[in-house]
């Protein structure tokens, strides 16, 4: 089992238990898109490429911080791009908009993940869910 904790120097706080069927690939160009920070630590190699956390439900969370609203003008319409897309369950998933910026609750630091509202592109069903940037943390304690 592996866990993602903080990278903010003097932090390194637990962040969540990741379950390794909840990971899903972005483009490289959602890091300047969603404006996520990344590979803070100094002489830290990121581990997981362009990986994001599913996370559905907030309350998964071991230590997760929340921002204001994301004002619209930062992201733009995601509506028309289709590359935000990503397979998760049994469904591919489309990012409709980005609603908040997800921080570490320790060291109020961040971004290190977002909350958006996607759709399924089968059935349009549209849901809130987390996405939690590996890329921006440690992940340590694989097994």
């Amino acid at each position: 089992m592996s866990r993602a904790t903080c990278l903010f120097d003097g932090c390194h706080s637990a962040v969540i238990v990741i379950d390794e069927d909840n990971i899903v690939s972005l483009p490289e160009g959602a890091y300047s898109q969603f404006k996520l920070l990344e590979n803070r630590a100094e002489g830290y190699a990121p581990t997981s490429d362009n990986n994001f956390l599913v996370v559905p439900d907030v309350w998964d969370f071991d230590n997760i911080g929340v921002s204001r609203d994301i004002p619209s003008s930062l992201l733009g319409d995601l509506g028309d791009k289709d590359e935000f897309t990503f397979d998760y369950g049994d469904s591919s998933w489309k990012i409709k908009k980005c609603l908040k910026y997800l921080i570490c609750a320790d060291c109020d630091k961040g971004p290190i993940g977002l909350i958006c509202q996607v759709q399924d592109q089968d059935n349009d069903e549209e849901k809130v869910i987390h996405l939690l940037s590996l890329r921006s943390l440690q992940v340590v304690g694989k097994n």
